[in-house]
């Protein structure tokens, strides 16, 4: 296990490739860290209603020596607070970790800190070598096609705005209707990107596996490596996890668990452009002509 990621953001992509009953202890820790760091190892195994042996294999999973090198882990990190992210939302939370004990300074402290967290595992979750590769895949296609659902058509639409900025074409539908008939009718020398936090979204991993059944090239954007949506992708751009899913995104599913795929996708169109940075500066240039025009004819109108 990487010393630079978090012990809690390590578990929760590695959830989805363990066998039942290990993912019986994932979540038992991811719902409670704080809980968890605190108990012995029989007393962690009856928690988890498991046995000694299996929380020593779950240990040994995630990439540590042994039970107390996994205790001393989870206590830094709960103490410094930067692991109190539960997984699901019981009659005490609304968003995230915030329940009905929050105030506006303690909810503000949470979502910014919650928010700082997500951009620091970026810089650990996100492969250097899969951007690269992303981006020749990017500059290679003649039209990139989007397929999202939920907060994670943000980040698709961020994608649309920040790449025409460069003249790169991409297409992206908020219908998934639309999405599943656009991704069977792809033809020619396109990409298609897959965004989903959980990658268990079915009409987004359905929208993936036909655009690559059509021809297309595919990635899968997604914080689970081990998800069905990674099954249908070519390269998979791994993002912070936000939660630990048991299917579909939860119904309280937060703007922080997104950031992550926002700062992707800035990174993303940001080394697309550099690898031919004299045509994309002179198209945003052209752009901000054009914007500059528009706030100009604005403002004269505004006058009269």
């Amino acid at each position: 296990m990487k010393s630079d990621i978090s012990i809690i953001t390590h578990i929760q992509g590695l959830r989805g490739s363990m066998k039942p009953a290990l993912q019986q202890v994932a979540d038992s820790i991811l719902a409670n860290p704080e809980a968890a760091r605190s108990k012995k190892l029989n007393e962690l195994a009856t928690a988890c209603g498991v046995s000694e042996a299996s929380i020593s294999r779950f240990v040994r999973g995630i990439g540590l020596a042994n039970f107390r090198d996994f205790q001393l882990r989870l206590a830094s990190e709960v103490i410094a607070g930067s692991s109190s992210r539960g997984n699901e939302a019981d009659h005490g939370q609304i968003y995230e970790n915030i329940g009905r004990q929050d105030d506006a300074v303690s909810i503000l402290n949470k979502v910014v800190h919650r928010t700082a967290d997500v951009a620091r595992d970026c810089l650990s979750t996100i492969s250097s070598d899969a951007m690269e590769q992303a981006a020749r895949m990017v500059r290679a296609a003649d039209v990139v096609y989007l397929f999202a659902a939920g907060l994670s058509a943000l980040a698709a639409e961020s994608a649309v705005l920040r790449f025409a900025r460069i003249g790169k074409p991409v297409v992206f539908h908020r219908d998934r209707n639309n999405q599943l008939l656009m991704s069977a009718a792809l033809k020619g020398n396109v990409l298609a990107i897959g965004i989903s936090d959980s990658g268990r979204t079915s009409q987004t991993v359905t929208a993936l596996a036909a655009a690559r059944q059509s021809g297309a090239a595919t990635i899968a954007m997604t914080a689970f490596p081990e998800s069905p949506l990674t099954r249908q992708a070519d390269l998979t751009i791994l993002t912070p996890a936000g939660y630990a899913p048991s299917g579909e995104e939860p119904i309280y599913e937060s703007m922080v668990s997104k950031f992550g795929q926002l700062i992707a996708i800035d990174a993303l169109y940001s080394l697309v452009a550099v690898r031919d940075f004299d045509a994309s500066a002179a198209s945003v240039e052209h752009g901000n002509a054009i914007i500059r025009q528009s706030r100009s004819m604005r403002q004269q109108n505004e006058q009269e």
